[in-house]
């Protein structure tokens, strides 16, 4: 059954579809049914429109059971243990299957990255940093806007998208980074910036200031920029993806 999810953005539409449905990005075909559109000082604006189906798992076909129901079991005791070869001691260990799951799962990612960038209508290359904590994945397009949005909506949509498939695809946490043109560099050097800005607000007014809702990796920002700052302290408040920090004056 076709179910129909919106976003401001073609990849936030596809996330929330996945979250509802719970399914990983290859479990599901979604069609874009209306394009976004920014408008003109608001007017205008629409959202994205997809509609999103779960695929059916094929089953087995009868010569398939058929071949399954007459495998044999073997007997462990007719079973024979080839002795070891002590020449073979010395060999290097294979490449961990960990280790090989977690690379094959990185390669995928950049696949479908590449897929969506592509059907958002962006022309991009991706470069791939891996690591055992953390991947990056670096997008080069004449198209920086575009791909970024306001306040990183769109890159911070995908980067969402991207965790949600690579979750699904790993046993361990890997953190995803998408960055565009140093985006998250400079994003991190403007919320630095909002952040004592916000603060000098606070004790001169003696209230509580909030800050727009932003996703976890920019309210950590927020709170390194300030974790020193005798005078004020920080907490978040809300629930996903509403969630915001409260920059609150210290009363001595």
């Amino acid at each position: 059954m076709k179910t129909r999810y919106t976003g401001k953005t073609i990849a936030e539409a596809v996330a929330t579809g996945l979250q509802a449905l719970n399914k990983q990005p290859e479990q599901v075909e979604y069609q874009v049914i209306v394009t976004p559109k920014k408008g003109f000082l608001g007017i205008g604006r629409r959202d994205a429109v997809i509609t999103m189906t779960v695929k059916e798992e094929p089953a087995p076909t009868p010569t398939q059971a058929a071949k399954s129901e007459a495998t044999p079991t073997p007997d462990p005791a007719k079973v024979e243990t080839p002795e070891a070869d002590p020449t073979q001691a010395s060999v290097e260990p294979p490449v961990s299957s960990a280790r090989q799951q977690r690379d094959q799962a990185f390669r995928e990612l950049g696949y479908y990255l590449a897929d969506i960038t592509k059907q958002m209508g962006i022309t991009t290359t991706i470069d791939v940093t891996p690591g055992s904590h953390v991947v990056r994945y670096d997008f080069t397009t004449p198209t920086e806007g575009l791909l970024i949005g306001k306040h990183g909506k769109v890159i911070n949509s995908l980067q969402l998208l991207a965790q949600v498939f690579l979750d699904k695809h790993l046993r361990h946490h890997v953190r995803v980074e998408l960055n565009v043109a140093d985006y998250r560099q400079r994003r991190a050097e403007t919320l630095e910036r909002l952040a004592k800005r916000v603060a000098r607000n606070a004790i001169a007014q003696g209230e509580s200031q909030y800050l727009d809702p932003m996703p976890s990796f920019e309210r950590k920002v927020i709170h390194g920029a300030l974790a020193y700052n005798d005078h004020v302290k920080t907490y978040s408040r809300g629930r996903e993806p509403y969630r915001s920090v409260v920059v609150e004056p210290v009363h001595r």
